[in-house]
């Protein structure tokens, strides 16, 4: 999937004009904003079913939160008044500390749909619906935008327009079990799935500007064992090169599953809505739980 937006920027500073450092402590910041379509954005909306659509739609939703940073200080939170007409367009608004700030030097990093920037605690679950609290769409579907301050001087802070990039791929999978990859595959009851990058580059948490990183596997949690397909947001480093996710699937019964699916380089940018139903695990190991006494140990 692809980004598109079109917003006309006007200049608010002009040439002449000396950059102005302003001292007050607070102020209000209005942004024009602009959500592509494609899965981007906190605000998610479906066509069709969950366990089948290819299509996810960015939109704004009313009171959405997003933070403004300035470096890794968050100085600030706007609140999104959607376009009625357009939900992809938003008017952002809000109060921010407005020291240090300089007209025509100054950007600031916009960022939703929260303030800590990582992809731990993951349950599977994609909407608000679905789960209020721990879903894809309250807490791991971040989306960023880069904006240049342009008046910070009698009146309102304001900024050029921000067109808000998504920061992560969702991936919707469930798992298949196919014994050293011959004969018939059953369904494997998913319980809690281990997804790991033969390149090492997933990111478990960031800076909302980039300064600092953590990376390596990611674990979703599922809240009850499942055959179904489930949804995991994936942030990865390496945008460029095809490489292997790794899946160490535990099922309710303790019995662990292990494979790979090889993601093409075109699909690696994130961004984008893959769908990875059915994939075949073709090892298993260990033992699942015994509800027998265990009387010594040898």
């Amino acid at each position: 999937m692809a980004f598109f937006g079109c917003q006309k920027v006007e200049e608010a500073l002009v040439e002449e004009k000396k950059p102005v450092v302003v001292t007050e402590r607070e102020g209000r910041l209005t942004v024009q904003a602009v959500k592509g379509e494609a899965p981007g954005t906190k605000g998610l909306a479906i066509e069709g079913d969950e366990s089948t659509t290819t299509v996810l739609q960015s939109i704004w939703k009313a009171d959405e939160p997003v933070k403004v940073f300035l470096g890794t200080s968050c100085i600030g939170t706007l609140t999104a008044v959607p376009d009625p007409e357009d939900a992809h367009k938003a008017t952002l608004s809000g109060t921010v500390t407005t020291s240090g700030l300089v007209a025509g030097t100054t950007t600031l990093t916009l960022l939703t749909p929260r303030e800590s920037w990582d992809y731990i605690g993951q349950v599977g679950k994609l909407l608000l619906k679905d789960d209020a609290e721990n879903s894809i769409e309250k807490k791991y579907h971040y989306t960023r935008a880069t904006v240049l301050v342009t008046e910070v001087s009698g009146g309102p802070v304001r900024t050029k327009s921000a067109f808000f990039a998504n920061e992560q791929s969702i991936y919707r999978l469930n798992f298949l079990f196919q014994a050293g990859g011959a004969g018939d595959k059953t369904p494997v009851l998913a319980k809690s799935v281990i997804i790991s990058s033969e390149n090492g580059h997933l990111v478990q948490s960031q800076s909302a500007d980039g300064s600092s990183l953590e990376e390596g596997p990611v674990t979703v949690t599922l809240g009850s064992a499942s055959s179904e397909p489930f949804f995991v947001a994936l942030r990865n480093g390496d945008e460029t090169n095809e490489e292997a996710l790794g899946f160490t699937v535990i099922d309710d019964d303790g019995v662990t599953y292990k494979g790979s699916k090889t993601i093409p380089a075109q699909y690696k940018p994130n961004g984008t809505f893959l769908n990875v139903k059915n994939a075949t695990l073709t090892g298993r190991l260990g033992l699942g739980r015994s509800a027998a006494e265990v009387k010594e140990v040898l």
